[in-house]
């Protein structure tokens, strides 16, 4: 760069474009990061809603055929393995069955029982 009578310093200038568009690359990677970070949040919860949903009218199911409560859990959480969710808890209310299971970290709680 040369100097003008209107710089008063003759200051080298090469090279910013690098570290600008370095700069500029870093905070897309960072952003698409954090952006696939919440989409795999919002699939496990999704999936972890799909397994309690399923696993609550599987066990809501079998109470109403006559098995016990504790049977009906069983099949409740053989129905969320299936799913790949963990069956976190199990209860009867009357003749509804509630449950809570999780997926990779992510709650979901339903509830089924006879119409």
């Amino acid at each position: 760069m040369r100097c003008s009578r209107w710089k008063t310093s003759c200051a080298n200038d090469e090279g910013y474009m690098t570290i600008a568009s370095a700069g500029v690359a870093s905070i897309l990677i960072s952003l698409l990061v954090v952006l696939a970070w919440q989409a795999g949040n919002l699939v496990a919860r999704e999936q972890a809603q799909v397994a309690a949903d399923v696993s609550a009218v599987a066990g809501a199911y079998a109470f109403a055929r006559g098995e016990l409560p504790d049977a009906a859990c069983a099949t409740a959480k053989h129905t969320a393995e299936a799913n790949n969710a963990q069956l976190e808890n199990c209860a009867t209310e009357g003749e509804d069955l509630t449950l809570t299971v999780t997926v990779r970290g992510q709650e979901a709680h339903a509830k089924a029982g006879p119409l």
